[in-house]
């Protein structure tokens, strides 16, 4: 008979929502284990393109995206990591006409009612902050100036790691076998060690798993679907901040990009829902069924037709290099808005799932709110992110 360990709450899965998690349980003095089937960041926590803003058209994606930066920003403070895990080199949008009065609000909103870092920009004075930049088809931009992008491996595993030293216990390379129910109600987990754990409270946050894992487990189909993202990465020398400064985004191009130091510049394709407005002409990525077998590269042809998109826009791409891409999965909800929420028709299990792209910048405060929603029934933050809006 396997010995049964008893907790307050578990947490399957560390990527940076389920790190962040543990964190804010270990700060609570709240008992708890975090399972993670690789290590920290194995998933697709690890291989984001990790870029921090808080631009969105919904007042509650800014809000979760602003205590999500203000959390990586502290990383150092609050875990003890021995540096910064954020890079505020500046993030940069441009809008085509048919967004303008859309973005033009909800910038003034982050603005005057939020008090957000974030300026709106003329075309011209967009072109003296990037001369390098074509500006066909721009109508405004929108500049905020301490925000970047950070480092999704550091940040996550700096999370993990201080939810060990403040008495969380990590279990890595364990997969959950089994979720136990009685009652109506999650009883505990049984471990692919064979060791069980016993509690009432289980945090489920893995990502691209969450819903075939779910669904395997209770019978409860979630509203989630699977894309696989690629990103190209160029080879920029020393040049990287020469060509591209600041983190960018560009709604008539629909492309993003980064740069990575000073030695690389990160360009993915954007269809543009993450803000709440899709931009329907870029298309949709593949839709993949199995989380557990993707093709985790980007051939030299994928990366090229990506790097394409940004060529009108940045002409002095076009004369690097191209380095081996990569690709990640992304769990999708149908409105493009996280999943977190308790699990309907069983008790004590809260599903945090549907990240659809904005995960890393929103999931340290998403983990933060689902710790709240665990253990006290409510978030007014994760309100707007229930399942009942999908009927």
């Amino acid at each position: 008979m396997a010995t049964i360990q008893r907790t307050d709450v578990i947490v399957i899965g560390a990527g940076i929502a389920g790190a962040s998690a543990a964190f804010h349980l270990a700060r609570q003095g709240i008992d708890a284990v975090l399972v993670e089937r690789e290590h920290p960041a194995s998933g697709p926590t690890g291989t984001s393109s990790a870029v921090c803003h808080l631009f969105y058209t919904e007042p509650e994606l800014s809000s979760l995206a602003r205590r999500g930066c203000e959390l990586l920003k502290s990383v150092p403070e609050l875990t003890g990591h021995p540096h910064p895990v954020f890079h505020e080199v500046g993030m940069l949008w441009a809008c085509g006409p048919g967004n303008e009065a859309i973005w033009r609000r909800s910038a003034a909103r982050i603005r005057d009612e939020e008090g957000g870092g974030i300026a709106i920009l003329t075309p011209d004075e967009m072109a003296r902050m990037a001369p390098g930049f074509a500006m066909d088809g721009i109508a405004l931009a929108l500049w905020e100036e301490t925000y970047g992008y950070a480092d999704p491996y550091d940040a996550t595993n700096a999370f993990a790691s201080a939810a060990r030293d403040g008495g969380v216990t990590v279990k890595q390379n364990t997969r959950v076998a089994a979720i136990e129910i009685a009652g109506g109600r999650a009883t505990g987990v049984e471990l692919s060690t064979g060791e069980r754990l016993a509690t009432d409270r289980i945090v489920c946050a893995m990502g691209p798993w969450t819903g075939p894992f779910i669904e395997n487990q209770t019978g409860v189909a979630l509203p989630l679907h699977i894309e696989r993202h690629a990103m190209a990465v160029l080879d920029a020398g020393r040049n990287a901040r020469e060509i591209l400064p600041f983190a960018w985004c560009d709604d008539i191009d629909a492309h993003y990009a980064r740069p990575e130091r000073d030695h690389s510049i990160l360009i993915g394709t954007w269809a543009g829902g993450g803000t709440g407005v899709r931009n329907e002409e870029a298309g949709r990525p593949d839709r993949h069924d199995d989380p557990e077998s993707f093709d985790s590269g980007s051939s030299q042809d994928e990366s090229a037709w990506i790097v394409e998109q940004m060529i009108s826009r940045v002409p002095a791409v076009a004369e690097l290099g191209i380095k081996p891409g990569y690709a990640c999965l992304y769990d999708m909800s149908p409105d493009d808005l996280p999943v977190v929420d308790h699990l309907p028709g069983i008790e004590g299990i809260v599903v945090v799932a549907g990240s659809s792209g904005h995960g890393f910048k929103l999931g340290p405060a998403v983990g933060e709110e689902a710790v709240r929603l665990a253990t006290t029934g409510s978030s007014a933050l994760l309100a707007p992110f229930g399942l009942a809006r999908f009927g």
